[in-house]
């Protein structure tokens, strides 16, 4: 008996030490303000994770597209400086992401900035106010309804995706046109994805994903 509750222990301690994003609310959140349908307790697990099939892009999300549960959550104008938070119960000591949107409802991604190591930042806990990055929304992106995308690859083979609606406004001001068009951007990597496997894995290390494209705007951290 006590052998079996250490292993139940353990494996609950596996599954829930991950990351989520807090700030836009993502979708099927306990903070989205537009959910009706009980919170999603499963935002923190990794694609693949405990033998079950999250559907890539969002974890499944986007039916909700259209509906009042997936009403935009934050209004961000081209061109200016925003944020995104995290939150969970564990940082694995960082990792690397990558935030992206989406003008065509999920059928393509374009990386607005990578963060290349302490991501989320190690040693500060989950708190979100602990945990949130800054990053610039493309110049150039278009105006209208938009899907922003968190895109996380830990230290353990392990990739999660989540998602929120928000809405791009034009630019406030005159901003200079960008050296990458938005539409050339890079789409985010996804990789370690088991179940469909599209034969892309990184390196189980105790180093941090260095991203192959990753795209105009790159956040180098420390790992």
């Amino acid at each position: 008996m006590y052998s079996s509750l250490v292993l139940v222990s353990v494996f609950a301690s596996a599954v829930l030490a991950h990351m989520q994003l807090y700030y836009p609310p993502t979708f099927g959140a306990d903070n989205n303000p537009h959910r009706t349908d009980p919170a999603d307790t499963e935002l923190t697990y990794p694609y693949g994770c405990c033998g079950k099939k999250i559907p890539y892009p969002c974890r499944g999300y986007l039916d909700l597209l259209g509906t009042p549960q997936g009403a935009s959550v934050a209004t961000w104008a081209a061109g200016s400086e925003q944020n995104f938070s995290l939150t969970g119960l564990g940082d694995h000591y960082g990792g690397s992401c990558q935030v992206s949107f989406s003008v065509d409802k999920g059928n393509t991604f374009q990386v607005a900035t990578s963060f290349e190591g302490d991501c989320p930042h190690r040693g500060q806990g989950t708190d979100p106010a602990k945990q949130t990055f800054e990053f610039m929304v493309p110049a150039d992106v278009p105006a209208g309804d938009a899907i922003f995308a968190w895109t996380w690859f830990n230290r353990e083979q392990e990739f999660n995706m989540n998602c929120a609606a928000v809405t791009i406004g034009a630019p406030g001001y005159s901003v200079a046109a960008p050296g990458v068009p938005y539409n050339q951007r890079p789409g985010p990597l996804v990789a370690d994805i088991k179940d469909p496997d599209n034969g892309c894995w990184t390196v189980k290390t105790t180093a941090e994903v260095k991203y192959p494209n990753p795209g105009p705007d790159v956040v180098p951290g420390d790992g």
